[in-house]
């Protein structure tokens, strides 16, 4: 089981040869809870296993809208004490107002999203 959650930070950005543009950051955690799903490497830190190695620190965030993307990497791998890897995340620079949005973790497939979803304060996503 991964859980994904997700919050937003609002900001706008200074565009010199075009009108701004208002953007938001989406900036979350992802949650390997299933003890078949993550290995601990004894010193605090964990990684994926199975069908999700590919879930590690450094593995890539992807937000994408139409021709337009962003991205962010898996950092903070922590062992959580009750059991699950937890990992934090953060995508600067999401335009607002796309008509729906992508967002892929690692080689996960990806996920769409309304914006109003990736701004709720807490988003939880479980992958099986």
């Amino acid at each position: 089981m991964s859980m994904f959650v997700i919050s937003h930070q609002a900001r706008t950005p200074a565009a010199a040869s075009r009108p701004p543009t208002e953007t938001f950051v989406v900036s979350g955690t992802v949650l390997l809870g299933d003890g078949a799903s993550f290995v601990a490497d004894g010193h605090g830190g964990c990684a994926g296993t199975g069908e999700h190695a590919d879930v590690t620190e450094r593995a890539p965030v992807i937000v994408t809208a139409g021709a337009w993307f962003a991205g962010g990497r898996l950092t903070d791998a922590r062992a959580l004490p009750g059991g699950g890897c937890q990992f934090r995340f953060s995508v600067p620079g999401i335009p607002t107002e796309q008509d729906g949005y992508l967002l892929m973790v690692a080689e996960g497939d990806p996920r769409r999203y309304l914006e109003h979803e990736l701004k709720s304060a807490l988003l939880a996503l479980r992958v099986d």
